[in-house]
């Protein structure tokens, strides 16, 4: 598209003088979203949803199976396949909530051969794998024409196996989501050093009994890319701060309920700091899920007092016996 003048972006829709600056803007766009008329986004090319959070192409890796997602809009006719063969290996129409547009699913077998076989990588420092694909969209079906395109997906799967019997624990099973933002719950990504940040966590209904958590514990590490030696400090262990990194932070993680929108969220205030000069910081944590409130541990009580066998007091009560 060539644009008029007045008007931008990859279909010429957004007229310029609607474009609305960060600061007066109310909509948290995501993904380099452009916000206009104050409380709207308008999405890049590769992105959908009120606040551009949803990729129109995207990959899941789980324990056995790499699931592709595609979004195309209502009036798209084609149909979506791997590069390698498009009779055989075509994503498939499902339901999908997102108004205005058709959702296209394929779920591949990590192990698959061809013709619906995927690329697998793996990381000798992280033990994680990276597994890819290439996906072709044809706008009329049974032809692949030269205004066609074929886009690369990946995932990596990340999963961590105990025992003998492996549970999936990767995103798609875990019953929080948990986010780095800013003091107006505004998701993060850069944090100068010493300025604060937040890390919230929040049951996400997996459980729904449950809409209160609390971060138990927390690791930060960095990679040092010169050496290849990961760095780590521990933050949080037991739910309490741990002095050795207050004393060597110069400040104190708090960790805190903190209420929204009725949800008791788990939340750590941090301040930016560098374990790897330039490297960014990785994030461990563990966390538990409530009821309703989970309530504060009392992190600076003394341990509870042994009381001697021979205490002279013990025959001056009747025994209570808890059943």
């Amino acid at each position: 598209c060539k644009c008029p003048p007045g008007y931008t972006e990859v279909d010429c829709g957004l007229d310029t003088a609607s474009i609305t600056a960060a600061g007066a803007c109310r909509a948290a766009c995501l993904n380099k979203g452009i916000c206009f008329n104050g409380i709207s986004c308008y999405c890049p090319e590769d992105y959908i949803g009120t606040k551009c959070e949803v990729p129109v192409l995207s990959a899941e890796c789980g324990m056995s199976s790499m699931k592709i997602r595609a979004y195309r809009p209502l009036n798209f006719n084609g149909e979506m396949f791997l590069k390698q063969s498009m009779f055989g290996c075509k994503l498939t129409e499902m339901f999908t909530n997102v108004p205005g547009y058709k959702m296209y699913e394929l779920d591949i077998p990590l192990e698959a051969i061809a013709p619906c076989s995927l690329k697998r990588t793996e990381n000798p420092e992280t033990g994680d794998t990276t597994y890819e694909v290439e996906v072709a969209t044809a706008h009329t079906k049974g032809l692949f024409s030269m205004s066609d395109t074929v886009h690369n997906v990946q995932c990596v799967y990340e999963a961590r196996r105990m025992g003998e019997n492996p549970v999936d624990v990767t995103a798609a099973m875990n019953p929080l989501t948990v986010k780095v933002v800013d003091s107006n719950e505004r998701p993060l990504q850069q944090v100068q050093r010493n300025d604060a940040f937040y890390i919230l966590a929040e049951s996400n209904g997996k459980f729904p009994d449950t809409t209160g958590a609390r971060i138990r514990y927390l690791e930060a590490y960095s990679l040092d890319r010169q050496t290849n030696e990961v760095k780590t400090i521990k933050l949080i262990e037991d739910e309490c701060p741990i002095e050795a990194a207050v004393s060597l932070l110069g400040f104190t993680p708090s960790n805190v309920p903190f209420e929204l929108n009725g949800k008791w969220l788990g939340r750590v205030e941090m301040k930016g700091f560098f374990l790897v000069d330039g490297e960014p910081l990785l994030i461990d944590y563990r966390a538990k899920l409530c009821r309703s409130k989970c309530y504060e541990k009392s992190c600076n009580s003394p341990p509870p007092l042994t009381i001697p066998k021979t205490a002279p007091f013990k025959d001056l009560i009747t025994p209570i016996e808890v059943v």
